[in-house]
């Protein structure tokens, strides 16, 4: 491979797409991070899917206080103490530091280990700056989105057929002895493998990537009703994100179940909402029932499974710490 074989790859129609997911994915992060007094540990995981997994086991064991202070104290003077500092606090790897300075300044650092990863097109760079000039990089993430990319000649069907039956996993259709049969081939791919189905998956679904990538998975009952109402916005299309981004700080959710009251099509505004609520209710793990709450909380004590909504539910017994706010589900 050459240099002549990175301008093959960056002419490819699936890298074109790569490289604008990318971009939009750095850019959020990069926006979140600069920001570091609004930041809340569910905008943290547009800034790991960066910095990558050592930053997400390492940082959520201290406060969310302490790294915006850290990262506050970088945006104001960028010293490299500075992010010696912070370094030695999480006890980070050197290759999650130079994605951290690459995240917060992408037109000034190069990716962590980007030459390392750039021997899979058989160059090496000893002046970052060079690989922009020499290959029409706008910034440093045009080279993140290279190193990232898995280049088409050495995609395995077996691969990109894993990854497909990664992304058709439906939280409220899928049963669970399949997820368990993808995982398990997941777990038995060798490190190569693994990381290029772990990258792929980090570009196009965060959610699956979790599935996969976590050990601590749980069920969760999802009030269906409540979700639609959230902020009076009477939408189904809160329901449908909150399927994308069933994760919090520690866990990931599979199955799911979401219960509606048996008036929520009266509840929507529009026929398109009206449309999708009758997609949902083809799937296995749909409920209608009046009151709603005593069945959620029902399966909940059943199953163990946690529950999603804004509701207290004071007139149950259930164990409370399994009851989670649906705005955590979300970066507002």
């Amino acid at each position: 491979m050459s240099i002549q074989r990175i301008y093959n790859v960056i002419s490819e129609k699936d890298y074109k797409e790569h490289s604008q997911k990318t971009r939009k994915i750095v850019e959020k992060a990069n926006t979140i991070l600069r920001k570091p007094r609004e930041l809340n540990e569910r905008k943290m995981f547009w800034v790991y899917r960066v910095l990558g997994k050592d930053a997400e086991l390492k940082i959520p064991k201290k406060h969310i206080n302490d790294f915006q202070f850290l990262i506050m104290h970088i945006l104001k003077k960028p010293k490299e103490n500075r992010f010696t500092d912070l370094r030695s606090y999480y006890k980070l790897k050197e290759e999650t530091i130079d994605n951290l300075k690459f995240l917060l300044f992408p037109d000034k650092f190069p990716p962590g280990g980007y030459n390392e990863k750039l021997k899979k097109y058989g160059v090496e760079f000893y002046n970052p700056q060079v690989i922009l000039k020499r290959l029409n990089f706008k910034d440093f993430i045009d080279l993140y989105a290279l190193i990232t990319y898995v280049p088409l000649d050495v995609k395995t069907p077996f691969v990109q057929d894993l990854i497909d039956e990664i992304l058709s996993i439906d939280p409220i259709d899928t049963k669970i002895s399949l997820y368990t049969k993808i995982k398990e081939i997941f777990k038995s791919l060798g490190s190569y493998e693994k990381q290029m189905v772990e990258l792929q998956l980090k570009n196009i679904s965060y959610y699956h990537y979790r599935l996969m990538s976590r050990k601590s998975i749980k069920g969760v009952i999802i009030d269906g009703s409540n979700v639609v109402r959230y902020n009076d916005q009477d939408s189904i299309l809160r329901l449908v994100d909150l399927l994308d981004n069933l994760y919090i700080e520690n866990m990931t959710f599979f199955p799911a179940i979401i219960v509606f009251d048996r008036n929520i099509e009266y509840v929507l505004k529009n026929e398109e909402d009206k449309d999708i609520l009758k997609k949902m209710s083809e799937k296995k793990r749909i409920y209608f029932e009046s009151p709603a709450d005593e069945l959620i909380v029902h399966l909940s004590n059943r199953h163990g499974y946690y529950m999603i909504s804004q509701d207290k539910f004071n007139e149950y017994q259930f164990d409370k710490d399994k009851l989670l706010e649906f705005r955590r589900f979300f970066d507002e």
